[in-house]
């Protein structure tokens, strides 16, 4: 393909800055129409965004043959769902975090997207994000020395109703709740920066009561590396606090994985504090990164291997339960 035009399946908040205004500033791309179920809030979005083909019938995107890619916007519950029907037509398929409600819709989208050939990439995008590249090149070049362990810590109050999304702690459309919704970000990150996981525990429960869904996950995790540490979910807590704690041999490295402060970097008995910018739209260097790879210019993983690793590991401590790694599937 010379260029990637994509069709987006749901049009929410998630798009509006994010993601959607990427697909027509990232070179040899273009965002050629949109589908939402709502008539209203469709031909609103599209007026704003300045998108001339817009559609209530997700038909019209997945048959439409000038459009070889899908990017699925929607809540998890149709995920797996858009997936398996856009591989069916053959088109590349980028899908919104978490990949799906279960390991085993998940597996299914792998699955589907493999026997059609077609890729399939997940919008973790903080691993194309500088603030974590810088991080990641600091410990990759040996700065911190030998990594040992890490500690991450995020805790925020019991959510409210999102009005924009709804559906957001419910099991039945969402998955596990917080822990699936911005924890899918913070398992992906490790594995990102720390390698291959070799095992997680964890223990889940919902303290509150307030949501159908668990409030509070504590976990272990040891990587290939060496590397071991913890992580502490409170989202219930009463204030909040998020901070991912690095310890090597030389140094240590200290920022959040959900917010945009600097990195902090201490060895030799100084510390540095390295301010590293974040692009207005915070999915365009993933997005360049997958239409790049789309148009044979670059080689982004596309299998899901990782996205379905990081979908198993949710669900083991969401079932307060552990994952052992069986060595398939490998980043």
């Amino acid at each position: 393909m010379d260029t990637v035009r994509f069709g987006m399946i749901g049009a929410g908040s998630v798009t509006e800055v994010k993601s959607a205004p990427a697909l027509n500033k990232v070179p040899g791309s273009a965002l050629v129409r949109v589908m939402r179920r709502d008539p209203g809030k469709l031909a609103d979005y599209a007026r704003r965004h300045g998108i001339t083909q817009f559609s209530t019938r997700v038909e019209d995107i997945l048959t439409d043959p000038d459009i070889n890619a899908v990017y699925i916007a929607t809540p998890p519950d149709s995920h797996a769902h858009y997936t398996l029907l856009a591989a069916k037509q053959g088109k590349a398929v980028y899908v919104e975090k978490p990949m799906a409600r279960t390991v085993e819709e998940a597996q299914t989208m792998v699955d589907a997207c493999h026997q059609a050939g077609v890729p399939l990439f997940v919008a973790y995008y903080r691993r194309e994000l500088p603030r974590f590249l810088k991080a990641k090149e600091l410990i990759d070049s040996g700065a911190l020395g030998q990594l040992r362990s890490f500690q991450y810590h995020y805790a925020c109050p019991v959510p409210g109703t999102d009005p924009d999304r709804p559906w957001l702690l419910l099991r039945e459309a969402a998955g596990g709740g917080l822990l699936y919704d911005i924890g899918s970000h913070m398992i992906d990150t490790l594995i990102f920066l720390l390698g291959q996981p070799l095992e997680a525990v964890g223990r889940s429960a919902n303290q509150s009561q307030a949501r159908q869904t668990d409030d509070v996950t504590s976990a272990l995790m040891r990587f290939e590396s060496g590397a071991q540490g913890s992580l502490q979910l409170s989202f219930n807590a009463d204030t909040k606090e998020d901070r991912l704690w690095l310890s090597g041999s030389r140094g240590s490295l200290t920022f959040s994985i959900m917010g945009q402060e600097p990195l902090r970097f201490e060895h030799n008995g100084q510390t540095e504090t390295i301010d590293v910018p974040t692009p207005e739209h915070v999915q365009q260097p993933l997005i360049t990164r997958v239409v790049n790879t789309l148009l044979g210019k670059d080689s982004l993983d596309g299998t899901g291997a990782s996205p379905l690793q990081t979908q198993q590991i949710l669900e083991a401590l969401d079932n307060s339960g552990t994952w052992v790694w069986d060595g398939a599937a490998r980043r």
